[in-house]
């Protein structure tokens, strides 16, 4: 009989640790009846060597925790430190296993199971089994979110690789939570179109490779419609029927706007998302009142939003992620993040710089953040003197 590791499709390789030869015998003749590969040791070097020359390397350390010169709890700290290996679950045996002390330092030390010596077969067939399936399920978990940030990284260039655009200062910034195991959808997108610069934030709901991945065709789909012509209300709404049709069980948010770097009118869209804050370097920062329903509803979405952006005026566009915290009301965040913004750097890098410093720690969900300058160095007078009422931002 051949056991399998779920979900691989192969053999199973342990290796098998122990300075007595009887137990190394006795343990590894259950194993290999029971369909296992092998690779045995006597102390913690054979261990490690045979660890980096065995091919496959081993998804499974049962280790015995007496071992000469080196013991079996430091065996299982110099695997996992060793960067040349991949994570090694480790079953620790000993005939002292009923030492509460062992048995604490052994799972402790990252010890996925403690047995006593001697080991009823069953008991370890049924012990190995279940570390090894635990495993799978964790290096499966791994290699998902690993490739969904490299999916995010493609899709979500540096600010060094994205193309110059004209007529304005740009930065953006992305801020995953590595501390959380699921994957976040929070994109930004900065392109030139015909009426000028487009910018966007967005964030697909949930957190999973799936939300990663409509991220991705969100942002295609975004390129798409921008370079049809389409106002920004217009393409929200077919960004909206799109994601109602192929993807009904998934919302998103985002806030969209179109900006014309030469005479500063900038209109804008919003499903769902935090409204844009319009800052003036030394006048302070203004929410624009802007608002829409989720992307995935298929909802009908208010015409654009117009305001002007005065030479030296920044856009400042935000996931949720930036501010909001468990126990905090949001709309103290948003009025936090409004005075920070308004008293903060008058570049965008240097904004992006102070923001993420200050509101990226201790942050559980992923950040996208997107700032925009208008070039030039005037800043107008009192904005009430500039704006029609329709246009003024909120508080």
């Amino acid at each position: 009989m051949t056991v399998a590791v779920p979900g691989t499709g192969a053999e199973a390789t342990i290796l098998l640790v122990d300075d007595h030869e009887p137990n190394r015998f006795a343990m590894g003749s259950v194993l290999r009846r029971a369909g296992y590969r092998v690779v045995e040791a006597a102390s913690g070097h054979e261990a490690l060597a045979a660890l980096h020359r065995s091919d496959p390397v081993p998804e499974l350390a049962i280790i015995d925790v007496r071992l000469p010169g080196v013991s079996g709890f430091e065996l299982a700290r110099r695997i996992a430190a060793d960067a040349k290996l991949p994570r090694i679950p480790v079953v620790h045996v000993s005939a002292e296993a009923n030492d509460a002390r062992d048995r604490v330092e052994g799972l402790e030390g990252g010890a996925s199971a403690y047995l006593a010596s001697p080991v009823a077969p069953e008991e370890l067939l049924a012990t190995v089994g279940m570390v090894l399936a635990a495993g799978r399920e964790a290096r499966a978990a791994r290699d998902e979110r690993r490739f969904a940030f490299e999916l995010q990284r493609a899709f979500l260039p540096p600010p060094e690789k994205l193309a110059a655009l004209d007529g304005v200062d740009l930065a953006v910034g992305y801020v995953p939570a590595m501390a959380r195991l699921e994957l976040g959808g929070d994109f930004y997108a900065a392109f030139a179109v015909e009426r000028g610069v487009l910018l966007a934030v967005g964030d697909v709901v949930g957190h999973s490779l799936a939300a990663a991945t409509v991220m991705v065709e969100l942002r295609h789909v975004l390129r798409a419609y921008a370079l049809e012509g389409h106002p920004p209300h217009r393409i929200l709404e077919l960004m909206d029927g799109l994601l109602a049709h192929f993807h009904p069980e998934v919302t998103a948010t985002m806030c969209l706007a179109i900006l014309d770097p030469r005479t500063g009118a900038v209109e804008v869209a919003n499903a769902g998302h935090f409204p844009p804050l319009l800052i003036s370097p030394g006048q302070g920062a203004d929410y624009l009142h802007v608002h829409g329903p989720l992307l995935g509803l298929n909802l009908a979405h208010q015409q654009a939003t117009g305001a002007r952006l005065a030479p030296g005026e920044m856009l400042l566009m935000v996931t949720d992620g930036l501010i909001e915290r468990p126990r905090v009301d949001l709309a103290d965040s948003l009025e936090d993040l409004r005075e920070r913004a308004g008293r903060g750097p008058s570049t965008p890098d240097s904004l992006r710089d102070d923001l993420l410093q200050h509101y990226s720690r201790g942050a559980e969900d992923d950040i996208a953040l997107l700032a925009v300058r208008r070039q030039g160095t005037e800043v107008p007078g009192p904005r009430g003197s500039r704006r029609p009422a329709a246009e003024q931002p909120m508080r």
